[in-house]
């Protein structure tokens, strides 16, 4: 079919798609706004450092890292199968959607040696664990920018005015603190 009956080469075009609209976003970005929070509290750890949290403040940081994370790449997940698992086949989408996939499993395992550490099953030097740290916030920051970067480039013919001002916000909130 041609690009006017609403599809090029097989597939429906932008036009024909669901557009996305700022109730489509708010779960992921709340979701974003929970992690930038938890790498709030990971900066102050690593400010904080050679001083070490009490034992009851590292076991509740522990579990809030560990649950956040773990919703965090189901969420992700969630959302940007939603909106676009039907473009999958096109290259650069696949090729945008496996870097943000392959960051959620770095998150993971560096979340994971986090907690090891502030349960008391790994015991790094300061400096080390300072650096673990400031790798894991630093990360999970660019890559939440990243993604909503992403979601505005492949969105972008189907983002309602709200949900690109929502995305374009959430960036420049970020960018500000």
């Amino acid at each position: 079919m041609t690009e006017h009956d609403g599809q090029r080469d097989g597939r429906a075009s932008g036009r024909d798609r669901h557009v996305i609209d700022a109730t489509d976003l708010q779960a992921l970005v709340a979701d974003h706004t929970r992690l930038h929070g938890l790498c709030d509290r990971l900066e102050a750890c690593a400010d904080l450092l050679p001083n070490k949290l009490s034992h009851d403040e590292a076991c509740a940081l522990g579990q809030s890292l560990q649950a956040i994370v773990a919703g965090h790449l189901d969420q992700e997940n969630a959302v940007i199968d939603a909106l676009f698992a039907h473009d999958s086949d096109d290259a650069l989408t696949a090729a945008l959607l496996g870097r943000i996939r392959a960051r959620h499993l770095s998150d993971a395992i560096d979340a994971d040696d986090i907690v090891a550490v502030l349960s008391g099953g790994s015991k790094p030097g300061a400096e080390a664990f300072g650096f673990m740290l400031r790798g894991f916030f630093e990360g999970c920051r660019g890559a939440m920018a990243f993604t909503e970067l992403v979601m505005l480039l492949l969105g972008a013919p189907r983002l309602s005015r709200t949900a690109r001002a929502v995305l374009i916000d959430s960036l420049c909130a970020r960018r500000a603190s």
